[in-house]
């Protein structure tokens, strides 16, 4: 990942000035996040998007909408508002460097529904714009 689109925008793990830089879905799914663990999942390793997508797919079936204290099922709104064309903005993902790694620190649920678009068989081409603020 440090070859990725924002490694030189953190030398030494500061943020110099913000700018969006676009990301490939493929490096968006190899990003590692500040989540161990996720919708009861537990580990102790940083995960990457796309192993939070896997784990996303796998629980939210079993997840109750009453049970959801951290709200993790507005995956599923960020994926149809995607989609259908709703989603106005830019996809942004907020990088922070922690101990010399990087880390997707915000954008997280909004990292999941794109990654689970594609896996839906939309192209990028008709989802929102992917960037990363460093």
């Amino acid at each position: 990942m440090a070859d990725g689109p924002y490694g030189a925008a953190l030398p030494g793990g500061t943020i110099r000035g913000m700018a969006l830089k676009p990301i490939s879905p493929r490096e968006l799914a190899e990003t590692p996040t500040l989540f161990a663990s996720f919708m009861g999942y537990v580990d102790k390793n940083y995960k990457t998007l796309g192993q939070l997508r896997a784990i996303y797919r796998e629980r939210s079936r079993a997840l109750h909408p009453a049970q959801d204290q951290a709200n993790d099922l507005r995956v599923d709104r960020f994926i149809d508002d995607m989609a259908s064309n709703r989603w106005k903005d830019n996809v942004v993902m907020r990088i922070g460097v922690f101990d010399g790694t990087s880390l997707v620190i915000d954008g997280i649920h909004r990292g999941i529904a794109y990654l689970a678009c594609i896996e839906e068989g939309i192209s990028p081409d008709r989802l929102p714009a992917l960037r990363v603020d460093c």
